[in-house]
C-alpha cells in the first residue's frame, strides 16, 4: 500500500528511519498523535510468499501461510501515514518508512519498538481514529507478532489470531476488504466506487471521508479486524446471522425458481420482492 498523497499543496516527504533516529521519529509520532489520529500503514518483509503455492484456499490454509511467513521475515520495511479526518498528512506531508531488523544488525532499527508504537497510537485514538490497511492479512500479521508475542510465534488458530488483533488494535480496517466486500445487509461494498476511480491513496481519502457521517457507525463493527483472505473473528451473534441470511438466500431462491416455473419470467420480472 503506498501512501495517500497529502492534501492542502503539501508534497509527500519520505523520512527513512533506522536504529540511529529510530527514538527521535517515534517520539514525533506519539507528539502527533493528539492532532493525526488516522494511520495508514504498509509492510513489506522478506518472508513473504504465495499462500496458495504451499496451502489450500481455506481461510485457515492462509493463516497458516501468512503467519509462517511473519514468523521467517528477518527484516521488514514499514511504510507509516498520519492523518486528520480531513486526509492532510503530518508534518506537511510526512511519511515514515522504517527498516527493520532483529538485534539491530547492519544500523537497522528495532521492530519490536516500532511495532509497539504503532500499536500505542492505535489504542490512544481507538474511540476517534483508527488503523488502516490495504493488505490486512499480509501487514498485520508481523506488527502483532512484534508487538505482542516480542518477536515470537503467533496463535495457531486463525480465530485466537484476530481475537488478538482486536486487542492489539482496536480500530482496524482493511481497505482491500471495504473496496471489495458487501456490508451485512447486502449494500454494495462501501469503498467500491473509489476502489474503481484510483489506488490505495483514493481509498484512504475515501475511507477519512466516509469515517465522518453515519456510514462509519453503522459498519465499524462489521469490518473492524475483518482481514483480506482471513476473514473476521466471528462472535455467536455473528455466526448466527450468517447461518441465517445463507437460509433465508436459499429459501428465496427457491421460491423464485419455483415461481419461474409456475408463472415465467415476465410475470417474475414484476414482483419487486424477487
Amino acid at each position: 500500500m503506498s501512501a495517500p498523497p497529502p492534501r492542502h499543496g503539501h508534497a509527500r516527504r519520505v523520512v527513512d528511519v533506522w536504529a540511529h533516529n529510530q527514538e527521535e521519529e517515534l517520539a514525533r509520532i506519539r507528539d502527533l498523535t493528539r492532532g493525526f489520529p488516522f494511520a495508514a500503514v504498509a509492510v513489506r518483509h522478506d518472508g513473504h510468499h504465495d499462500p496458495a503455492a504451499s496451502y489450500p484456499n481455506t481461510l485457515e490454509g492462509s493463516y497458516a501461510a501468512v503467519r509462517s511467513g511473519a514468523e521467517r521475515a528477518a527484516s521488514a520495511q514499514v511504510a507509516l501515514a498520519l492523518a486528520t479526518r480531513d486526509g492532510e498528512l503530518a508534518v506537511g506531508g510526512r511519511v515514515w518508512r522504517f527498516h527493520l531488523g532483529s538485534g539491530g544488525a547492519g544500523g537497522l532499527a528495532d521492530p519490536r519498538r516500532v511495532c509497539a508504537g504503532i500499536r500505542a497510537h492505535a489504542r490512544a485514538v481507538m474511540t476517534r481514529g483508527a488503523l488502516v490497511t490495504w493488505d490486512g492479512a499480509g501487514d498485520v500479521p508481523y506488527l502483532v507478532r512484534h508487538a505482542v508475542a516480542g518477536g515470537g510465534s503467533l496463535p495457531r488458530r486463525r480465530d485466537e489470531f484476530l481475537r488478538m488483533c482486536g486487542a492489539c488494535f482496536p480500530a482496524l480496517y482493511d481497505l482491500r476488504v471495504l473496496a471489495e466486500w458487501t456490508t451485512p445487509s447486502g449494500h454494495p461494498p462501501p469503498l467500491a466506487a473509489a476502489l474503481a476511480g484510483g489506488g490505495s491513496g483514493a481509498l484512504f481519502r475515501a475511507f477519512l471521508a466516509r469515517a465522518q457521517d453515519a456510514w462509519f457507525c453503522e459498519v465499524s463493527t462489521a469490518y473492524n479486524a475483518f482481514l483480506y483472505g482471513l476473514g473476521a473473528a466471528d462472535t455467536e451473534d455473528l455466526v448466527y446471522y450468517k447461518v441465517e441470511k445463507a437460509k433465508r438466500e436459499e429459501r428465496d431462491r427457491r421460491f423464485r425458481e419455483f415461481m419461474l416455473q409456475a408463472h415465467g419470467e415476465d410475470y417474475v420480472r414484476n414482483l419487486r420482492f424477487l
